[in-house]
This record gives structure tokens, C-alpha cells and sequence, in this order.
């Protein structure tokens, strides 16, 4: 019987650990109405280098948005596309972190405007939700220590990272936890 209640607080120990070392941060545009949009497609940001690791997170990150009732689409027929990032060095948002989709930014297309910085470190997860019209920006999230090196931790790690991230989803939603 004590065994098992110190399994079961070793456990706890661990999750707690990690729940407190992730450290998570999201931003939307408070104008956007989140109801309007139901199906969102998947797009593939900076690599980890891992492509376990970032098949894990993508899959993360689509369970996160289908458990609050969004629905993916094929590339490109979704009304939200959503772009998962690994940061593998430290960034600065005010540099395209990404080469993807039609040269988008942190914020939306390059059109010259003025980002505040911030420095995303080795194993931050960074999420960007575009509205697929018109390209702008209408949600970011990122999750530091959310991409382990370790291999035997980084699933239940990435996962907690990602509940964190995605715990406020959509904005002003009744269903925001």
C-alpha cells in the first residue's frame, strides 16, 4: 500500500514539475469574432529538426482545437490556418520566424509596421492562427520549455504545454476554461 501511494506521489511530483516549468503567453486580435470560425487547416512552421517532435506538437495542437469544436480542413479550405513552430535557437518575433504561407510574419504580411520584440528560447512551441482570407493574424500562443530534449519525456511534456497554451481557447468563448 505504501508503494503504491509513493508512485503516486512521484508522479504527481513530475507533472507538477512540469506544469510550473512551461511557461505560456497568448495574444489575439480583440476585434476578431472567434464564433465565426469553425475549420482550420495545419501548416508547418520552423522545425524542430526532430520530426517526431514536430508531428507530436502539430498533433497536439489539432486535438487542442478539435476538443473545442473546431474541424480540420484540407490545406487551404479552412477559414483559419494555423502554423505550428519549433524554436530550435532564439528568435525575436520581430523577424519572420518562418518562410511559409505568402511570406507572412509574426503579424500578418511584411508591410513595414513596427513589432514589439520578444525572444522565444530553444524548445518554445509557437502557434499562429491566420484568418485564411485574409492572411492577418488573429491569435498567437507560445510555450517555453514545451520541446524536451529528453525523448522518454517530450510526449506528456509537449501535451501539457499545449493544454496550457490552448486553456483560454477561443477568446471569450463561454467554453474558455
Amino acid at each position: 500500500m505504501r508503494v503504491r501511494w509513493a508512485a503516486a506521489g512521484v508522479v504527481a511530483l513530475v507533472a507538477l514539475g512540469c506544469g510550473y516549468s512551461i511557461k505560456s503567453n497568448t495574444s489575439y486580435d480583440k476585434g476578431v469574432d472567434f464564433a465565426a470560425y469553425h475549420t482550420f487547416f495545419l501548416l508547418h512552421g520552423n522545425s524542430s529538426g526532430d520530426p517526431l517532435l514536430d508531428q507530436r506538437a502539430a498533433t497536439e495542437v489539432e486535438t487542442a482545437l478539435t476538443n473545442r469544436g473546431w474541424v480540420e480542413a484540407p490545406a487551404g479550405e479552412g477559414r483559419a490556418a494555423v502554423v505550428v513552430h519549433a524554436a530550435t535557437r532564439t528568435k525575436h518575433n520581430s523577424q519572420n520566424f518562418y518562410d511559409g504561407w505568402g511570406g507572412w510574419g509574426w503579424d500578418g504580411p511584411r508591410l513595414g509596421a513596427t513589432n514589439d520584440v520578444e525572444d522565444y528560447k530553444v524548445g518554445t512551441l509557437v502557434v499562429d492562427i491566420f484568418d485564411a482570407t485574409t492572411k492577418q493574424a488573429i491569435w498567437r500562443g507560445y510555450a517555453s520549455d514545451a520541446l524536451p530534449n529528453d525523448h522518454t519525456d517530450n510526449g506528456r511534456v509537449t501535451q501539457a504545454a499545449v493544454a496550457k497554451l490552448f486553456d483560454h481557447f477561443p477568446p471569450g468563448s463561454p467554453g474558455a476554461r
